[in-house]
């Protein structure tokens, strides 16, 4: 069976004043893609994240995305408050249940007394792995990680990249 597309784009421009970032950019995503982006600062890479979630509009240009999309970002912000706790910011984020919370944190060795700590006593590490868990929360079957290694200590590296070779769904990784 051939495997459905999930979200594309096409002719999209985008311009800040006189400088073009998108000029008939064009693509789509099928639901077990894995593809990478990468490019220099400044190349458009986070500007099309923006507008493929729905965060920016394009100058012109279309997005199309299939009924059965259901899509998840990692922000390159932080939609927590530094003084939540880890569970109490995964529960308001995903409206989930304390254990499910808890299941997924357990696969990015979030447990315990980590739970109940507040995200600003965290390193930059640990706390894009409570994004990415936020994020997997919301059950997506493809998933935008714009500059997921930024802030990343080597042992969050690696289980981010064994969460994303096992991953079932497709995904759209940038990079510079």
């Amino acid at each position: 069976m051939a495997a459905k597309t999930l979200l594309q784009f096409s002719d999209l421009h985008k311009s800040y004043g006189v400088q073009v970032i998108l000029e008939d950019a064009t693509g789509s995503f099928l639901e077990d893609q894995k593809i990478g982006v990468i490019g220099r600062n400044g190349a458009g890479k986070s500007t099309l994240c923006k507008i493929l979630i729905g965060d920016e509009e394009a100058d012109s240009g279309t997005v199309s995305k299939s009924s059965d999309l259901r899509l998840s970002y990692l922000e390159q912000h932080d939609p927590y408050k530094l003084d939540e706790t880890v569970m109490d910011f995964l529960m308001r984020y995903s409206e989930k249940e304390e254990w499910q919370c808890g299941m997924v944190a357990a696969k990015f060795q979030l447990k315990h007394g980590l739970l109940e700590t507040a995200i600003g006593a965290l390193s930059g590490g640990y706390r894009t792995r409570v994004k990415l868990t936020a994020m997997l929360l919301r059950e997506p079957n493809f998933l935008i990680l714009d500059e997921p290694t930024n802030y990343l200590d080597l042992k969050t590296l690696i289980l981010l990249e064994e969460f994303l070779q096992d991953y079932d769904g497709g995904f759209l990784i940038v990079s510079h």
